[in-house]
Order: C-alpha cells, then structure tokens, then sequence
C-alpha cells in the first residue's frame, strides 16, 4: 500500500529542514494573491529564505505588487516538476514591501536560478527594462506551512475551460493540459487566506475539473467560496504556463471515474482506492468534480 505523508506547522520555524530547499529557490514557486474581488491569482515567481522570511520580488505597479499591497495575505507553493509528489505549501502574510535593496536582492536571486553571478536587467531581462520598472522585494512570514511527501499521485485533478462567453485556451497551450503535468491549484479559506496544493490536471475540451471530496479542505473552500485558480507551469520551461481563473460548481456524479481516469493517466494503475488511499478511504469520502468556469486566462512569465 502506497500513502500520503503529511506534516503540519503554525509558525514561522515550521518550515522543516527537510524541506527547505522548497523554498530556497525551488524549480517552481507558484505565489497567489487576492484580487480586489476576492478571487485568487497565482503567479510564478522566484523566491528564497533568510530563515525567518520567505522573499519575493516583483514590480512596481504589477498585480501581485498591487494585490499585496491591499491585502497581505498570501500563499506560496513550492515544488520540483521532477519530484511533483514532494511540494511545500507557505500560507503567511506579508510583513514588508520594500524598494530599498530590491535591486541587489533580485540580481542575487538571478544569480543562484543561473548557478553563475549574472544581473537580472540585462542578463536575465533586456536592460532596458531598467528603465521602466522598479524591483520591490517583499518578505512573506508563514503562519502556516503543509509540507507534502507522497509515494504515489496527487489529492486531485483538474481540467481547463473552454465554455462559450468565456476566454478559450490557445491551441499553442493546450499541452499543458492534456500532458500529465501537475498544476498548482488555489481555494479562498474562510478567514480569506488563499490555499494551494498541487494537483493531477486533464482536459475534456470543454470546461475545467478538479477533482476532491466534500471532506476536504477544498471542497469545503469551494462549497463557501466558488473563486478558483489553476497554475499549470511547464517543466521543461518554468517561464512557460497557463493560468486559469474562474468560479467554480461542484458536482458528484461520475467523480470517481473521473478520479480513476486520472489515476491510470498519471501513475498506470487502475484504481485510485488502493493505490494512494486504502480501499477502504472510498466509503468515507464524498468525491466530487469541481467544474471551473474561466473568467480569466494568463499565459507565461511577463518577462519570458
């Protein structure tokens, strides 16, 4: 039998040694912020740790920089698309946004994402967006950290939209939908802290599914809050992704199918029940498929 480990924490030293390469420069660090509406917005990012603060930096004037100022809650999850089954999820608040040393704080995070001392504007970037943006750096405190490390699939699975009266994915990015790649996925709790996990991701064509259970956490942030986001990342290209931002309705029939589906898509076996959860987890669950409505698509990094 194959199972889910989980660790919990509620301070700022939660964060397990075990996991701190989670957040000191992952492969991928998906950062969501609350939108002026409530809703979620997940966006990739660069990050590392100081061993108090988890630090972002973004730009002047972007919608994170924007979204954080206004609301300081965040979440951050970290992850290696070559190791999906070990992530870090960071729920914290933003204690800081600064300009002063933004520019020497970014051009170290260039330096360690490169493995070689390199500047970001004009190495990583075109110099010439010096001229029109200012780094700020901001330091995230965690009050609540999920490390995850499972032997086999994610909690969930996921699809993307294509509905009439909404945006539509471009053919050019379909891939990251219909290829058995991991995405972040991001509901509002009820004290309006964005929570993410990361989840198994398919495409029918025609609308998103997620796939999770009444009992859980996201089920029950869906059931009070309909708000939702889907980061699919690339991982041949972390400056390659699709997100999806939308609202979101919950409905059970054919959800463990659906699961199951997923389940042979991402790991060949047959069963979810049995292979990640024991058989007999299949009778205390209520499973459900969330479908999301897209309001929003957002393609690649600004800077790509």
């Amino acid at each position: 039998m194959r199972t889910i480990g989980l660790i919990t924490g509620h301070a700022s030293d939660a964060i397990p040694a075990s996991y701190r390469d989670l957040v000191e420069c992952p492969p991928v660090a998906a950062l969501t912020t609350v939108m002026a509406d409530g809703s979620p917005q997940t966006s990739v990012v660069w990050c590392d740790y100081d061993g108090a603060f988890v630090r972002v930096n973004t730009m002047r004037g972007f919608a994170k920089e924007r979204n954080m100022r206004r609301n300081p809650r965040v979440t951050l999850l970290c992850y290696d698309p070559d190791q999906p089954l070990r992530y870090l999820e960071v729920r914290g608040r933003v204690e800081e946004m600064t300009e002063e040393g933004a520019d020497r704080h970014l051009d170290d995070l260039a330096s360690k994402y490169a493995g070689r001392p390199i500047r970001y504007f004009g190495d990583a970037i075109p110099a010439h967006f010096a001229e029109t943006e200012s780094p700020v750096l901001c330091r995230i405190r965690p009050t609540h950290v999920v490390a995850v490390d499972a032997t086999a699939g994610g909690e969930t699975a996921m699809t993307a939209t294509l509905a009439r009266g909404t945006p539509t994915v471009p053919a050019d990015h379909l891939d990251l939908l219909t290829r058995p790649i991991c995405g972040v996925f991001t509901t509002m709790g009820g004290d309006g802290q964005p929570q993410s996990s990361l989840v198994w991701v398919d495409f029918d064509g025609e609308c998103a599914r997620v796939n999770t259970t009444l009992e859980r956490q996201k089920g029950r942030n869906v059931l009070a809050d309909p708000k939702v986001s889907l980061l699919v990342v690339d991982p041949e290209n972390t400056a390659r992704f699709i997100q999806i931002r939308g609202d979101a309705d919950l409905v059970s029939d054919g959800a463990v199918e659906h699961l199951d589906a997923l389940t042979r898509q991402y790991t060949r076996h047959p069963r979810y029940y049995g292979f990640v959860y024991p058989v007999e987890q299949e009778t205390r669950e209520t499973r459900v498929i969330c479908r999301i409505r897209a309001r929003r698509i957002t393609l690649d990094a600004i800077h790509a």
